[in-house]
């Protein structure tokens, strides 16, 4: 090797030295790394500095277990579609979040088949108000939920609409009729202004793939797109699409269809 060869060497193995060491020190929960070299960058992979769970430091990255996942909920919503700012209890906290991990799945207790998850990380999820397990992970407000507890599911950086709203399980997606009453004296009555006493009805929009029976085969939802169904009161779920409400209900709590 001639001295001119040599003298590049040594001098891109001090570039490449140059770009590790000049690299700053990660100082959040997750930092990306990259090596510039001759013009190039390669990239690396996300390594976590540190793990903090509930104000404490823990060894490793939060595992779900079973069907459980683990969600990064929305920032609380401060400033209506008009611009104007609410403070307060006018704030909106929307259970909805991005999911960052799931477990395997769930096994029968009888049969031992391991029902899969239907979630992957960087699914955005809706689900009920008062479902799942709140914490502060890495400093920030996070949920742990079982996935059957997830009311719809929607692509990562896309607005949910009807069309890629996907429910999960044996869960069905309803448009509610609106139901009207009629009063003594002939006076119509909506029937959100009083005590519902018999099942709502609405028309199915979207409908589960199914739940899995102890061996591992799908049941099949009897019921499908376009039906009309009476269910009982009180067993939806609200689900806010585009600035509409919908239901979302299990298939047991079908009890007509027409």
């Amino acid at each position: 090797m001639n001295l001119p060869s040599s003298i590049a060497l040594f001098c891109g193995i001090v570039g490449l030295a140059s770009a590790f060491t000049s690299q700053p020190h990660p100082s959040s929960s997750s930092q990306l790394f990259a090596i510039r070299s001759y013009g190039n960058t390669f990239q690396l992979h996300e390594t976590a500095s540190e793990f903090v769970l509930e104000g404490e430091k823990i060894d490793n990255a939060l595992t779900p277990t079973n069907n459980m996942a683990l969600i990064k909920k929305v920032e609380v919503v401060d400033q209506t579609g008009g611009g104007i700012f609410l403070t307060g209890k006018s704030k909106i906290a929307k259970s909805e979040g991005k999911v960052i991990s799931t477990g395997p799945g769930r096994a029968n207790s009888e049969s031992g088949f391991l029902r899969p998850t239907t979630l992957s990380p960087d699914d955005i999820v809706v689900f009920g108000k008062y479902d799942g397990e709140e914490i502060q992970y890495n400093g920030s407000t996070h949920t742990i939920i079982r996935d059957d507890d997830v009311l719809v599911k929607f692509p990562a950086g896309e607005e949910m609409t009807l069309a890629n709203a996907v429910v999960l399980w044996d869960n069905v997606l309803v448009k509610v009729t609106e139901v009207k009453q009629e009063a003594t004296g002939g006076i119509l009555i909506a029937a959100t202004s009083k005590k519902m006493t018999t099942s709502s009805i609405g028309e199915v929009l979207s409908v589960g793939p199914g739940k899995y029976a102890f061996n591992g085969e799908v049941m099949e939802m009897d019921i499908q797109l376009g039906d009309m169904v009476k269910f009982r009161d009180f067993a939806t779920q609200e689900v806010d699409i585009g600035g509409e409400e919908y239901a979302v209900l299990k298939m047991t709590d079908l009890i007509a269809k027409f």
